[in-house]
């Protein structure tokens, strides 16, 4: 099965009342890999707002594989929708993506800085740790990119912003 042929699959069983259905779809969609993730991003600028939240479950199923191409995705995107379900794809992943993401805060592009920092908030209370050390790093930028998102979580963000290590 194709990319495409998965996607349409997708879309005909997105208005179908059977979950099981919708599942299955997504499921083969995420078994064709990180290969389809170009196809993915594609089908998200036309895609109805249902299909959008199916067709990024798939990715995140694809797990930490899919990461770089959906980066590249977000990169070359310039639909700040596209670039939200992509970004809420990433955080889907889960706590292995932190150390990539927190790199990301300092990246060259802006949509992928934005997108890093999202996800991290996404993630929430497992990323405080490395967002915290990377707020007390010695790179300035990377240190203010993390105490913002630290900001940006909450009262339990800026606690642990302004915490002292205990011991």
């Amino acid at each position: 099965m194709t990319g495409r042929i998965a996607i349409l699959e997708l879309k005909k069983t997105v208005g179908e009342p059977d979950l099981a259905a919708r599942r299955s779809a997504e499921e083969a969609l995420a078994a064709l890999g990180p290969d389809v993730v170009p196809e993915i991003a594609s089908a998200l600028r036309e895609a109805p707002q249902t299909m959008r939240w199916y067709l990024a479950r798939a990715i995140a199923r694809m797990g930490i594989p899919a990461f770089e191409p959906v980066l590249e995705a977000i990169r070359s995107s310039d639909d700040p929708e596209v670039r939200r379900y992509l970004t809420a794809s990433i955080a889907a992943m889960g706590e292995a993506t932190i150390p990539l993401l927190v790199r990301l805060l300092v990246d060259d592009d802006v949509a992928v800085r934005g997108a890093a920092a999202l996800a991290l908030c996404r993630i929430g209370g497992p990323a405080m740790p490395a967002l915290k050390e990377a707020s007390e790093g010695d790179d300035p930028l990377l240190r203010n990119s993390a105490g913002l998102v630290l900001f940006r979580m909450g009262e339990e963000g800026i606690l642990t912003l302004l915490s002292e290590d205990e011991e």
